[in-house]
């Protein structure tokens, strides 16, 4: 059934795209204004062929109907063709194509198309199509679709596009995807891409050429932005590796660690956000919050590591810079046993910490110190 759907919607949209008129909106010869039209199918109607010379306050198409312009409401069994302008609702079972503008409603089981602008809303079962600019709404099972600029608010069950600047919200199951700049919010469940982001992306992936804005992620690229690979150490764990990406405003941190020893090993991995302070062309400071897990012999326990650390960070030359400064640390455990070979206390039996919350939850104030690429 779906199949079908879809093949429905690609001849709606090569039709939309193959099918030419003999007159154009601003050369037709006459405009026959009726209050009320029908049709049964294209040609076959109230107005026979000067159907496409007709702007009508209430039309029906009881299979299909292919008319100038509306201005009301408009209803088809199948579908509605207007060669001109909708002002007003349109509705039909499977699509509806406007040739001009749409200022009102466009409601589709499957899909709807417009060759210029929207002002309000389209509502598509499958896809929307703008050939132009939105001011308004788009909702789609599928995929929605602006060639031109987007204002307002727009959802699919797969996809968003937009091909030029977006001033709104783009809700996407799977990716929201502009090629021009984002003023707004972008939430996909898995990619969002802008080339000028100056709003907010939440999704798995973020992505974007240039960024004024915020993501929010577990991978945020940004092609010219904030880009830091850093070795260091703590309390903790004696080696730690980072990717840090995003943005100085907000940039993600990706990170592994292991602690060597005998008796005392420990594996980590773990996620983090940051935000750099510029203080001189050299100097920057750093508050960073970060979350890992610590491996401890036994993946049966959870032992769960939160840091908030501020850092000082000092360039020694182009793309190399040290950095150090406190940390304030809180600590979770349900392991209730050490393994042979693994770290059981944490931290160090030297360190005062403070219990936080039971026995389970353990506070200290720590350090961190390291050297940055990039």
């Amino acid at each position: 059934m779906i199949n079908g759907k879809i093949a429905v919607c690609l001849c709606a949209c090569f039709l939309w795209k193959t099918v030419s008129f003999a007159q154009s909106p601003t050369s037709n010869p006459y405009n026959i204004k009726v209050p009320v039209r029908s049709g049964v199918f294209p040609t076959i109607s109230t107005q026979g062929k000067k159907d496409k010379f007709t702007t009508s306050n209430f039309s029906l198409n009881l299979l299909g109907g292919y008319t100038g312009s509306v201005n009301g409401i408009e209803l088809g069994g199948w579908f509605n063709i207007d060669k001109h302008n909708l002002k007003g609702m349109q509705t039909a079972g499977w699509f509806n194509i406007v040739y001009g503008d749409v200022k009102g409603l466009q409601l589709a089981g499957w899909f709807n198309g417009a060759k210029s602008d929207v002002t309000g809303a389209q509502f598509g079962g499958l896809v929307n199509y703008a050939n132009k600019n939105v001011n308004g709404m788009q909702i789609a099972g599928i995929y929605n679709h602006v060639a031109g600029n987007f204002n307002g608010f727009q959802t699919a069950g797969i996809c968003n596009y937009t091909n030029q600047s977006v001033k709104g919200f783009q809700l996407a199951g799977i990716a929201n995807i502009n090629t021009s700049s984002t003023k707004g919010f972008q939430v996909a469940g898995i990619l969002n891409y802008s080339k000028h982001l100056k709003g907010l992306q939440l999704g798995l992936i973020n992505i974007a050429d240039t960024s004024d804005g915020f993501s929010i992620g577990l991978l945020n690229i940004v092609k010219k932005g904030y880009h830091k690979i850093t070795i260091s150490s703590n309390e903790v764990l004696n080696a730690n590796l980072a990717i840090k990406s995003g943005n100085k405003k907000l940039y993600n941190i990706l990170m592994v660690g292991i602690n060597a020893g005998g008796d005392d090993k420990i594996f980590s991995y773990g996620y983090g956000i940051g935000h750099e302070i510029k203080v001189s062309n050299r100097f920057t400071v750093n508050p960073e919050l970060t979350t890992q897990y610590l491996y401890l012999g036994n993946w049966n326990y959870l032992n769960q590591l939160s840091k908030f650390q501020v850092l000082a960070t000092v360039k020694l030359a182009n793309k190399l810079a040290i950095f150090g400064g406190p940390s304030f640390s809180v600590y979770y455990s349900d392991q209730l046993e050490p393994v042979k070979g693994y770290k059981f206390l944490v931290p160090h039996e030297s360190y005062h910490t403070y219990d936080l919350w039971r026995n389970n939850v353990t506070g200290w104030i720590g350090w961190t110190a390291g050297i940055s690429f990039l």
